[in-house]
């Protein structure tokens, strides 16, 4: 069995196993399918945010891997996030 195709089932497992959490999650999001030419960011993964914390979980390496964050302010990333934003016109 293909990585993307076991990616897909152990997300999707995951995702059932975490039922409590996702709908305590005020923020929650969730993108699968195989990268190929057409979709090349396309990956497997979940992400939740629950107070100032978010999860992001994906497949790698023959298994589930657990991303932590904690909210921050005034990041570098944010603050050019920010700037791209605005310069198309957008409200932020």
């Amino acid at each position: 069995m293909s990585d993307s195709k076991l990616s897909a089932e152990h997300t999707v497992a995951a995702r059932k196993a975490m039922e409590t959490l996702w709908q305590e999650a005020h923020l929650k999001g969730r993108c699968w399918g195989p990268r190929n030419p057409s979709n090349r960011y396309a990956a497997t993964n979940i992400t939740i945010a629950i107070g100032d914390q978010l999860v992001s979980v994906s497949w790698r390496k023959g298994k589930l891997v657990i991303h932590e964050f904690v909210r921050t302010k005034n990041t570098l990333l944010g603050r050019r996030v920010k700037k791209v934003l605005q310069k198309h016109g957008l409200p932020t």
